[in-house]
């Protein structure tokens, strides 16, 4: 921080009245690079929907009188090893309770102004720190290993324990194909570029393969309700219970399509073959950036040359391409698809930091115990199997 610039000042409270705090949160996503999961338009609607039990907190950064740090941290259930306390929980844009976390926020982070950055963001760490028990960890879902990497190591450094589970993300950079005057189909390999063909060939003799677009908020209901139900019907068959049989997580979306079809932030497709819907895909729209959120796809169609997720996303990616759009982010999550049809590969990560109290220190001894005993019997259990005769 330079010598004449104002200190960076946190602050920790209740949140403050929805109109109030939907006036800072949107004055400052104008100033922001921020994703679209840390805009109002997902923040607002997480917070109004989230029950009477659940109490955030609001940590906010100014210098002098100008906002420019905002997020919504929420202490979760205290966390326990056979029925005996071991810590506080603390998370970010989010609750540590499944039903209501399996909205899965990616792309997560403070919302800063785009002149603050790391100042502002360790700042507000360190201050989120401090508030909590001694023995506490504060979940950070879904951050961006490149953006918190500075100020993770520097907490880790000042004696938090620090855990990371990193796991890929797939994109497709469509600017790269436009300047090309290609589309998806020209990412896979040989073999699987006429696996795709073979399949939209196999689809047309039902009728034409094409994309349509919903000519109203009630048709984009629609559209949401049949692409949960193909879901369903997908998971349940897998002995899965899909994520669409969450009540939170359903209403969560009807009311996001609502909201925010009109300007476009919100968007659901369907792919068809002739009259025959082949699949829907559900996705938001961000500063060029199209996050594919969910899908619902109807495998039943033809028979063994089905590709129904490789053919929607090839002509989804041409649609994008041709509104000129920069990124299709396939988001978090192993698909074949999201492999064979990404060219530019990203990462995130959930990262938990923890204080070094006693309770948390005993459980790390703990656990180390328990898995170097399973290490040492697992050799005689595998000793102990019968040899294989056949």
């Amino acid at each position: 921080m330079s010598p004449d610039r104002l200190p960076v000042n946190v602050t920790w409270s209740e949140l403050p009245a929805p109109a109030e705090l939907e006036r800072r949160w949107r004055g400052l996503e104008c100033k922001a690079d921020a994703s679209f999961f840390i805009t109002w338009a997902w923040i607002g609607l997480w917070l109004e929907r989230l029950p009477e039990g659940v109490r955030p907190r609001l940590l906010q950064a100014c210098l002098g009188d100008r906002v420019v740090g905002l997020a919504v941290v929420v202490r979760g259930p205290v966390r326990r090893r056979a029925g005996l306390p071991i810590c506080e929980t603390w998370h970010l844009h989010a609750t540590g309770q499944p039903s209501l976390d399996s909205l899965t926020i990616e792309h997560n982070d403070f919302l800063i102004d785009r002149d603050g950055g790391d100042e502002v963001r360790g700042a507000m760490l360190a201050h989120w720190v401090s508030q909590a028990g001694a023995s506490a960890e504060f979940s950070l879902p879904g951050v961006s290993p490149a953006v918190w990497h500075g100020e993770l190591h520097r907490f880790a450094a000042r004696g938090l324990c620090r855990e990371d589970h990193l796991r890929p993300s797939y994109t497709t950079d469509l600017r790269v194909l436009r300047d090309q005057g290609l589309d998806a189909l020209s990412l896979p390999s040989n073999r699987t570029r006429t696996q795709i063909r073979r399949s939209i060939k196999e689809y047309a003799t039902l009728g034409d393969v094409t994309l349509d677009e919903p000519a109203s908020l009630e048709q984009a209901l629609q559209w949401l309700d049949a692409l949960a139900e193909l879901h369903q019907s997908h998971w349940t068959s897998r002995g899965q219970p899909g994520a669409f049989s969450n009540p939170f997580f359903l209403g969560f979306h009807r009311e996001m399509m609502r909201r925010c079809w009109a300007d476009g932030t919100a968007e659901v497709l369907r792919v068809r073959a002739g009259p025959h819907a082949l699949s829907y895909l559900y996705s938001f729209v961000h500063r060029g950036r199209v996050l594919h959120y969910q899908a619902g796809l109807e495998y039943g169609l033809i028979g063994k040359l089905a590709k129904p997720g490789l053919v929607s996303h090839v002509i989804a990616s041409r649609h994008h391409i041709a509104k000129g759009r920069d990124i299709y982010d396939y988001m978090v999550g192993d698909s074949r698809y999201k492999d064979v049809l990404c060219n530019r590969p990203e990462q995130l990560q959930w990262t938990c930091l923890r204080t070094r109290s006693w309770r948390l220190r005993a459980e790390s001894t703990l656990r180390r115990w328990r898995d170097a005993c399973r290490r040492r019997v697992a050799p005689v259990a595998a000793a102990a199997e019968p040899a294989d005769e056949s």
